[in-house]
């Protein structure tokens, strides 16, 4: 009886985030995956969260942020989009106020409206009803480093996606069915129990990060492997993909890779290894013409030289500073006085060296 009573009692008496420590867990969709978007729709929430890698212990450093989702459940505060944002958790801001999304960010700098489509593929983005009927003019696709090599090329998980997209559009076409997904969701959760679970583990000595130097990170030494060759040129392929995927739609493509935390911070790693994975692809992307933002060497000198800060110490996330500098080379590398305004006023991303 008690397994039946409290997630009720957790959904209808207690506030939503009682049980977690960010917004992410709290509003995320857990099982019912039918539902349009990664997020409950159309929520505002403020709190104070802590960084992924050691929260509820004392390295844990605290910061209130605030959350907006639209009708889709991607976190933004509308649903207008001239530019779309593809990607993870970066993109959709982690331990980011809404006003530091780089969605939000870019939004202010180039006078467009900038949608945040993430977590998601894009796969996804090609079997969402929406934008086939008003598609946006630029297609930004952004990931952090360590999942570059796991990008589904096109079509790789499209059954899913258009799947997803029908269940979707059915749930959210009423408030009552929107209602009901978004209860049966909250009761899956068993916030509860995965907490107690966490802190058991915890007392037991199980860590949730690996540290070096006052800094925490997802994987530590090993994100920093050398890849090979052929990895290389597979994941050139699947981002040419893309690019004439969005050709054939009339939009315009640019990749945005994140580096990881490991990355911009080698020196901090034991084995104090520089990885080459990005400056690799981005010499293969520039031989085929596929047009990319470079991150990585913009990071390290500010972190190298300017000892900037780009990543919160609890979390392996970019900052906002990271999205600041990352919204800038963006702006750069669209052209126009608006950035790559033409005088239709649409987007226009030229390759260059």
């Amino acid at each position: 009886m008690p397994f039946i009573v409290w997630p009720l009692i957790e959904v209808f008496l207690l506030p939503m985030n009682f049980f977690t420590f960010r917004i992410w867990e709290t509003i995320s969709v857990n099982k019912m995956l039918l539902m349009s978007g990664p997020f409950y729709p159309n929520m505002h929430m403020k709190m104070e969260e802590e960084g992924e890698l050691a929260p509820n212990t004392p390295y844990a450093e605290k910061r209130v942020v605030e959350w907006y989702t639209d009708a889709y459940g991607y976190r933004n505060r509308d649903t207008k989009c001239d530019v779309l944002l593809i990607g993870d958790s970066n993109i959709t801001g982690a331990k980011l106020s809404q006003e530091e999304t780089l969605a939000e960010v870019l939004e202010r700098q180039m006078g467009k409206d900038v949608y945040s489509f993430a977590p998601a593929t894009m796969n996804r983005f090609l079997a969402t009803d929406r934008f086939e009927k008003t598609p946006p003019e630029l297609v930004i696709v952004s990931s952090i480093e360590r999942r570059i090599p796991e990008l589904p090329p096109v079509g790789g998980n499209g059954l899913n996606s258009k799947i997803r997209n029908i269940s979707g559009n059915i749930i959210n076409s009423s408030p009552a069915l929107t209602w009901l997904a978004v209860t049966a969701d909250r009761i899956s959760k068993f916030g509860l129990y995965r907490k107690t679970l966490a802190n058991i583990e915890r007392s037991f000595g199980k860590k949730e990060y690996i540290s070096y130097s006052n800094e925490f990170f997802i994987e530590g030494d090993t994100a920093n492997r050398t890849f090979s060759e052929a990895e290389v040129q597979y994941v050139a392929d699947v981002l040419e993909g893309y690019k004439l995927a969005l050709e054939e739609r009339g939009i315009k493509f640019l990749f945005l890779p994140i580096p990881n935390k490991e990355n911009i911070y080698y020196q901090l790693l034991p084995s104090k290894k520089k990885p080459d994975f990005l400056p690799r692809l981005m010499a293969e992307l520039r031989k085929r013409k596929v047009d990319a933002v470079d991150l990585q060497s913009n990071f390290e000198e500010l972190y190298q030289t300017k000892q900037v800060s780009l990543y919160p110490a609890d979390d392996a996330h970019w900052n906002h500073v990271a999205v600041e500098v990352a919204a800038d080379l963006v702006k750069a590398r669209l052209q126009g006085d608006v950035p790559g305004k033409e005088k239709d006023g649409s987007f226009f991303v030229k390759y260059s060296d």
